[in-house]
């Protein structure tokens, strides 16, 4: 029987997983960044052809998702 914090996994499973959707499906507005427009290090080539239009690494990536979810 799931309990509570199965349940809050599941459902955060099921927000990411419509999150990468989304940005998968997201046409590029403007070709990808080279460099992070936060923490101004490169955003390597594997991350710019993977996700067209990102203008942030994957680090400053991460810190921006973790405080919408909050």
């Amino acid at each position: 029987m799931p309990d509570e914090i199965d349940r809050a996994q599941v459902f955060n499973e099921q927000c990411l997983d419509a999150m990468i959707t989304r940005s998968r499906l997201r046409p590029a507005s403007a070709p990808s960044l080279y460099f992070c427009q936060f923490c101004y290090l490169a955003i390597p080539d594997e991350r710019r052809h993977a996700l067209p239009g990102v203008t942030t690494c994957a680090r400053c990536q991460l810190i921006l998702e973790r405080r919408a979810n909050q």
